[in-house]
């Protein structure tokens, strides 16, 4: 087997990172490489580790795009078998505790500290790796925002159009898939997409967070342009939404234009510009710690899963 080489790529996702700590960016793109391999040093090990652990801000959201996407991916082999209508079934209650049985799966498995020798395929959080204190309710606050936003979902118009549509028009579901910018591989992760009759797509990101679009128009951008590249689909025939998921639904919409498109060219190129002159050697994708200063806000760093590894908590 061929190996892995590190190569820089670029991402929504990236970028907010490095934006958030250049320190955290180095530790999950440089500081953990290698760190799956049972060899590793010790420390590239427990950075891959770190880095693979949820905490109680993420999970919600991991569960509830886990959710949607096993239902979607239900229907898909449905119709792959000749029905149609398979989500006409769905029930909200039960899919609600489905999802709420492999969070306490999950739980347990990340209190027994498993993902210690599995970081990979085992689940842990971060309370658990550092004995943060949680209280019992705000755990039960992490599932109820899980349960509300699947009912929210589930009970959408939108979910109602979709179970009525014909899976062959769907675009790859939660698929990692790169294009190219000016020579930079970019990833690229669908959460739901449709081809409509006319030919134009409409683009789905469901969100758990907060409501504040405007930290999320990069990531739309960068949506239309992979499928105007990878799929050959126009900017003008591209409409981006973001649906939040809380205990009711907002699907917000967003028709991309051309200076938007040349906005989010000019974002991507200054991030592409700024990561890539921190780098030693930039042909090998070379990165030395030190050269990624650490966040001058400690309370970044006070939920961060590196924060031992940065000497700023234990």
């Amino acid at each position: 087997m061929a190996e892995l080489k590190n190569e820089f790529t670029w991402s929504a996702s990236r970028a907010r990172t490095y934006d958030y700590c250049p320190r955290q960016y180095w530790w999950n793109y440089y500081g953990s490489w290698g760190g799956w391999d049972r060899k590793a040093a010790p420390e590239p090990r427990e950075a891959y580790m770190l880095k693979n652990l949820a905490n109680r801000w993420t999970w919600p959201g991991t569960v509830v795009h886990d959710t949607i996407e096993s239902i979607l991916r239900g229907m898909q082999a449905e119709a792959g078998q000749g029905a149609l209508g398979f989500a006409a079934d769905v029930s909200a209650d039960d899919v609600v505790e489905r999802a709420t049985k492999t969070m306490r799966r999950q739980w347990e498995a990340s209190r027994s500290a498993d993902y210690r020798r599995r970081p990979k395929k085992a689940f842990g959080l971060v309370e658990h790796e550092y004995g943060d204190e949680v209280s019992r309710a705000e755990w039960k606050a992490v599932n109820q925002k899980v349960r509300d936003a699947l009912r929210a979902f589930l009970g959408s118009d939108l979910f109602a159009r979709i179970r009525a549509s014909d899976p062959s028009t769907w675009l790859p579901i939660e698929t990692l898939d790169k294009f190219d910018f000016e020579g930079t591989g970019v990833w690229a992760v669908l959460d739901f997409a449709w081809r409509l009759p006319d030919g134009s797509i409409e683009i789905y990101d469901w969100k758990t967070g907060e409501v504040n679009p405007d930290s999320n128009m990069l990531q739309l951008g960068c949506y239309a342009l992979y499928v105007q590249q990878r799929h050959g689909v126009e900017a003008e025939q591209v409409a981006t939404h973001l649906v939040y998921l809380g205990e009711t639904m907002q699907d917000m919409a967003f028709r991309v234009t051309e200076p938007d498109l040349k906005a989010t060219r000019g974002e991507m190129r200054a991030s592409i510009a700024a990561m890539r002159t921190r780098l030693r050697d930039k042909p090998a994708n070379v990165a030395v710690r030190e050269d990624f200063a650490l966040t001058d806000d400690l309370e970044k760093c006070r939920t961060c899963a590196y924060r031992r590894l940065c000497g700023r908590g234990s």
